[in-house]
Order: C-alpha cells, then structure tokens, then sequence
C-alpha cells in the first residue's frame, strides 16, 4: 500500500517545485474518476443521439494523454495542465451541455474542432516533453523579500494584507472621485500603468493572504478581514458589470488555498462559480441600463450607491433567471424583446463557437489564412504607452481576426471586442492541424523552460511573485488572443521587476540537511 504523500507546512524554504508536487499528487488521484468520467459522457452523447460525441472522445483523449505525460517529468510550475484542464473546460463542456452553437454548424465541422484540440493537446505534451530533456533547472538563486521572508507565513500575511488594503484603498479613493486629480497629474499612457499596479498588488497580497487562511494559521479577526476584503474588492472591481475584473483574484485566492494545502478547494470553487454565474445572466441588461451611448462604462458608481446598485443586478439576474426577462429599464418606453437572451457563463466559457466559426470561415467561405500576421503585432505592443501614447491597442490582433473573418467592421471594434482564444487564432493564421501544431509546439517548449526556470525559486520572491503573474495570466487566457496575453504578462512583469527591486536581496539555496525544511539560505 503506498503511503499518502506528506504535506510539508509552508515556510520561508519554500519554493515553486513543492506546487508543482502537489499539482502532479492530485492530477494522479483524479486521473482514473476523470477518464471513467470523460468515457461515461462520450458514450452517453453517443445511445443519446446527441451532437458532438466524437468531438468530446478527441478532447477527452487528448486531454488524458497530456495529463499523463506531465506528470511523468513535472518539476516547476504547472503552467501546461492549467492548459489542458482550460481546454477540457472551454470547448469540452459546451458539447456535454448540449450548448445550442453546436447545431449551427456541420457534424464534421464539430468533430474536426474535436480533432484540433486533441492535435495540440498532444502535440503541447509532446514539445513539453521534449523541452524537460533539453532544458536544466536553474540554479537555486532567488530575489527574496528579506523582511517579510524572514517571519515565515505570519511576515507573509502581514504583506499581503498590507497590499489588498492599499489596492482596495486606491478603488475606494477612485470610487469617491480623489483619484482622478492624481492621475490627471501624471503624464499620457500612466494611467493604465496605475491600473496594471493596483491589479498586481491586489491579486499578490490575497495570494500571500489565502496560503495563511487555509493553512489554518490565521485568527479570527483575520479571517474576517480576509473575506471582507475580498467581496468588498470583487464587488468595487465589477461594478462596471465586467466580471473578468474581480474574477482575477477569485482565481488567485483559489490557487492560494490549493497551495497552502494541496487539497482542491471544492467549497469555495462551487460558491464562487455559482456567483459568477448567477451575475453573468443579468450583466447585458445592467450594461443596457447604465452604460453610455457608445457602450462603454460611464465610469464608477459612487460607494454610497454600490449596495442598491448590487439589489438591482440581483433582481434582474432573478428575473433573467426565472423568466429570461431582459426588458428595458422601466419607464424607457422600450419594451423587451422576446428573443433576446441574456449571455450565460456557458455562453461566456465557450471557445467552442470560436474554434467553429473560424473552421467555417475558411472551408466554407474560403477566407484566406493571415500566415501569422497576428502574431506579427506582439513586438511593437511591448512599448509602454508612456513612451508612445499613439501605439497601436493591445487588442489589435483581436480586432484584426475580427475585420479579416467578417465578424466586425473596423469603427464596431472601438465599442466592443470579440473574443477568440488562442487556439481559433491559430487555426486563423495557419490553418487545419498546422495552427494547432504551431501553437503547442511554441507553447510545450516554452513551457518546459519556465518550469525549469521556475522550479527552484522561492515563493517568496521576484521569481515566485513573477511566476504567480504567470499562472495567473494562463488562467485567465481562454478568450485572449496572443497579443493580449503577452502584453497582459509583460505589463504585469515589469511591474512585479519595479515594485520588489528594493525590498529583495539575492539569495542561494543550498540543499543541506536542516532542521527547518531541509534546506540553508545564503544571502
């Protein structure tokens, strides 16, 4: 019988390869209920006569045989199963809820989005593989944060409070219009910086924050502040009925939980999702309602308003929930229109209508392939809009998708962006199994770098701080095209760089044998 795997508490030794241990424990223990399960629903679309079996066997097999190949060689963060889980999750569930894009488009059409993403399932764990063999981990230097390092969990709860209640002070500050004088004084293309800042800071210090909580080292008192912190954030951050704001530090609390104890926070996932997903069925309407003619945010509800603004989010999120009702707001005059329907959280997850509208486009409609012209946008992006206020959008690879396959014109996409994902993208660029095979060959490569880059840095330092950035972004990356999300991540880390750079000092660690955790820390 083997032995259950120990969980070492967290301390001031603890590096990036103890995440990934854990990762690679529960990816193992899932593994045969995750494959009974994903074979139980292929065979259930199948005697049901439902669309989209042979789709849903190829992303499950795929899905399964990328696991697999991690987590033989997985030493560093686990950026490649966070992948693969948000492909079994995008285009997987939308077949297994019988989402109603699927009839909109061929049998074969749906199977052959099935096939791609079983192609770069494979071809991501294969390039990763190959990469392990290639690549060395690096050496056990890391930038630490000597202070806050030193007092172990308690120093890290006392900085990650610190950052959430600076974050969550400058949206207070914004919601009650002071911020506006200080960023009127800073120069044109700063201001996204500030915004980039807070949004580090706040998902940084809820990260440190949430390993305590669930390490079972916090008060009372702190817990209570921990989950004050974190609705009163989520609801300041959504207010502008963009959930993709708040839901950032969902997913950072989240990750936080699984760190600090190895186990899936099922309880809060569930709570969470739910909430989301109730708020996303009333989010259109609420835009609707207080959005300006040019369908953009007006700008943040004053604190004093936010509760009655939540009551009627709530109530047409009931209403929408009950009844589909998506009438005007009362006393316009407008009247609701019957088949119009409010966007669910299945709607928002899936890429699967992405995948097939572009497969459409160039075998049905003949659109030719851009030959990687979106990927030709990324360099000039890395330039900080401080130093070039008229550089081109970081969506500009989104917006070029868009005009090039139909789906909007060019004035349209300065009032709303379409999302795709990474993987329609590369099928846009390269085409049938080329776009897939491109994209997780780059992909498995890289990754297998960051994670021999990543393995033996400390938690606590630039490195792990650059690397949680990371996860984050990959996690958060199912409807970004490459330009955001390198744009996204290289913001993020030239932020993360500026910010620790005076508090860290360089330190080596030395595997000795050691009371404290095994291993000795030379400045």
């Amino acid at each position: 019988m083997t032995a259950k795997p120990s969980i070492r508490p967290l301390n001031r030794y603890t590096d990036i390869s103890e995440l990934s241990g854990k990762v690679r424990n529960a990816i193992k223990r899932i593994s045969l209920p995750l494959a009974v399960a994903l074979a139980a629903e292929c065979l259930y679309l199948v005697f049901t006569g439902r669309p989209g079996a042979e789709a849903f066997g190829l992303i499950g097999i795929g899905t399964m045989i990328a696991l697999s190949i991690w987590t033989t060689r997985a030493i560093g963060l686990p950026l490649l199963p966070v992948m693969v889980f948000q492909g079994l999750i995008i285009y997987g569930t939308p077949i297994a809820a019988g989402h109603e894009i699927i009839m909109s488009y061929p049998p074969s059409y749906v199977t052959a989005a099935g096939f791609e993403v079983m192609v770069f399932n494979i071809v991501l764990a294969l390039a990763w593989s190959a990469g392990m063999r290639m690549f060395q981990p690096a050496s056990p230097v890391s930038y630490v944060l000597q202070e806050f390092n030193r007092e172990g969990i308690k120093g890290w709860a006392r900085l990650g409070f610190a950052l959430v209640i600076g974050a969550t002070a400058f949206e207070v500050l914004e919601g009650l219009n002071l911020a506006d004088g200080l960023l009127a004084l800073l120069p044109g293309g700063a201001g996204s910086i500030i915004y980039a800042l807070v949004s580090v800071v706040s998902a940084c210090g809820f990260f440190l924050v949430s390993m305590m909580i669930a390490g079972k080292r916090a008060t009372v008192l702190e817990r209570i502040a921990f989950w004050g912190l974190l609705i009163a954030n989520g609801m300041i951050s959504a207010q502008d009925f963009i959930l993709a704001s708040a839901t950032a530090n969902l997913i950072t609390v989240a990750v936080g939980f699984f760190w600090s104890n190895g186990r899936v926070p099922w309880r809060y996932l569930v709570i969470t999702m739910m909430t989301l997903s109730f708020l996303n069925m009333g989010k259109v309407t609420m835009r609707e309602r207080h959005w300006g003619p040019d369908n953009e945010p007006v700008g943040q509800f004053p604190l004093v308003q936010l509760p009655a603004c939540y009551s009627e989010w709530i109530n047409v999120s009931f209403d929408a929930l009950i009844e589909n009702n998506v009438g005007a707001h009362p006393g316009s005059g407008a009247t609701a229109n019957a088949g119009n329907k409010n966007q669910t959280l299945l709607d928002r997850i899936d890429n699967l209508q992405n995948l097939l509208f572009v497969i459409d486009a160039i075998n049905s409609d003949h659109v030719s392939l851009l030959h990687g012209q979106t990927y030709s946008l990324i360099p000039p992006l890395l330039v900080p809009r401080v130093f070039w206020p008229d550089k081109p959008r970081s969506h500009e690879g989104q917006v070029l998708l868009n005009v090039h396959f139909g789906r909007q014109d060019l004035n349209s996409t300065f009032a709303t962006y379409i999302a795709w994902g990474l993987l329609p993208e590369a099928y846009g660029n390269f085409g049938t199994v080329m776009g897939s095979v491109v994209l997780g060959l780059f992909l498995g490569i890289a990754f297998a770098w960051i994670e021999n880059y990543t393995s033996r840095k400390l938690v606590m330092s630039t490195e792990g701080f650059l690397s949680l950035s990371l996860l984050m972004n990959i996690l958060n990356s199912f409807e970004m095209v490459a330009s955001v999300l390198v744009t996204a991540t290289f913001q993020s880390f030239m932020i993360v760089i500026v910010a620790c750079a005076p508090f860290v000092r360089r330190t080596v660690i030395k595997p000795t044998v050691h009371d404290d955790g095994g291993k000795n820390v030379t400045g």
